[in-house]
């Protein structure tokens, strides 16, 4: 069903892909914050990774008691990564419009209605067959659900979260998966997710931008809960600035940096021998800027980032980002 067939009246549908591995301990508590979900009507397509922890056992539970509401993705693959999972639930995945879940957070009870109104509005104005992506902020949690940030925008230093633009989104993801809603536009070429792809939320987020549009909710719709077995978490906690100097010029600050750089320009050429044929002119050189720039003369790389907007958004960032254009050969 596309995302036109909804008839005006009618409760807006969303299809939560649910991406479990060992998570039985908050599993319940998420499950139901999903089900409960105000003014939407929710079906969860879950699938586990091999959890030997009772996950699968509470998986099944569900899907027995909700047999309309509930289904387990059966197959016989180990992916070993949320990233994985998620790219099978993808693949899978038969909604007008779909939202990830991971299995350890709470959803606020309008998390998806407040998600759907700006969806909607943003297909009014592109239109159904654009890719397009809505994302909010989150509150920080710890396992007890006792507040640690109220934004994790702003204790991860996200400067770009509230207006991303792609340049920027080539080197920094600013969309946490649980947060987010596709339409089936986008969930359609998310289908095809290349090995460069870094994490599953980031590729959502440069498709979204290269190819159609993504916005921000700047509202906490999600309890985020960090505990000791988060696969990706927030960064809570202010270094002291010797620390944050120490930790940059430090071999395993350049090493680390190197190595994102790389990762990031995979991801980049990936996106651009994917779709760069669907993106407009100006997309497609922001693409092939970021792309060139590393060949570029130190000097030229530095009037590159500039003309193309790639700069960081941060101060602290940038300044290391000018420091690596200039240092790295």
């Amino acid at each position: 069903m596309s995302a036109s067939a909804h008839a005006p009246d009618a409760v807006p549908a969303v299809q939560v892909l649910l991406a479990t591995y060992n998570g039985a301990r908050f599993l319940r508590e998420q499950i139901d914050s999903v089900l409960e979900q105000q003014g939407i009507a929710v079906h969860i397509l879950a699938r586990d990774d091999g959890s030997g922890d009772g996950t699968q056992e509470v998986l099944a539970e569900y899907a027995s008691a909700l047999p309309n509401r509930f289904e387990v993705l059966q197959d016989d693959v180990r992916t070993g990564t949320a990233r994985g999972n998620f790219g099978l639930l993808l693949q899978a995945a038969t909604g007008a419009y779909a939202a990830f879940c991971d299995q350890d957070d709470l959803w606020i009870p309008d998390k998806l209605a407040v998600s759907m109104a700006r969806m909607l509005a943003m297909e009014e104005q592109h239109g159904v067959q654009t890719p397009l992506l809505v994302y909010t902020d989150l509150r920080v949690v710890d396992e007890r659900l006792a507040t640690v940030s109220e934004s994790l925008w702003q204790s991860n230093s996200l400067a770009q979260a509230p207006r991303p633009t792609l340049a920027g989104l080539l080197s920094e993801n600013v969309v946490t998966g649980c947060s987010a809603l596709l339409n089936r536009a986008l969930i359609d070429r998310m289908k095809t997710m290349p090995a460069t792809a870094q994490m599953h939320d980031h590729w959502a987020a440069l498709l979204a931008s290269s190819l159609g549009a993504m916005t921000a909710v700047p509202r906490a719709t999600v309890l985020y809960r960090q505990h000791a077995s988060n696969v990706v978490g927030a960064v809570v906690g202010e270094k002291s600035l010797g620390q944050k100097i120490g930790r940059f010029v430090s071999e395993e600050g350049v090493a680390a940096r190197r190595k994102q750089y790389r990762a990031d320009r995979a991801q980049a050429q990936s996106l651009l021998e994917l779709y760069g044929a669907e993106m407009t002119a100006e997309r497609r050189a922001v693409v092939e800027g970021f792309l060139s720039m590393w060949d570029l003369p130190r000097i030229e790389r530095l009037i590159t980032t500039s003309r193309l907007g790639l700069w960081r958004p941060d101060k602290q960032r940038r300044i290391a980002q000018v420091i690596d254009l200039l240092r790295t050969k």
